[in-house]
């Protein structure tokens, strides 16, 4: 994706809340993966088309997947792996 994306979205609590697409940067955990920020908020979808009059109007998911990250087992077995060679430095 190399340009932007916009959408208007109906607000969670009322509203109308905009948002950008684009990419995470190769410095994210999420590098390469679709981004969706948030950018403003408006009472009425006519104002929200007003600024962003080639926004496509209604929910995107960015789906994102966070297959890659590391749970809670990995992180404890990484942890007691570095407490055990700590540990056997010491002697």
């Amino acid at each position: 994706m190399s340009h932007k994306d916009i959408t208007i979205e109906r607000g969670r609590y009322g509203g109308w809340s905009v948002y950008e697409f684009d990419t995470y940067p190769r410095s994210s955990v999420l590098a390469g993966q679709t981004r969706k920020r948030f950018i403003n908020t408006y009472d009425e979808l006519s104002e929200a088309e007003k600024h962003y009059p080639k926004a496509d109007v209604g929910y995107r998911d960015a789906n994102n997947s966070f297959d890659h990250l590391p749970d809670e087992d990995d992180m404890e077995a990484f942890e007691h792996e570095c407490l055990r060679k700590e540990r056997d430095l010491d002697i």
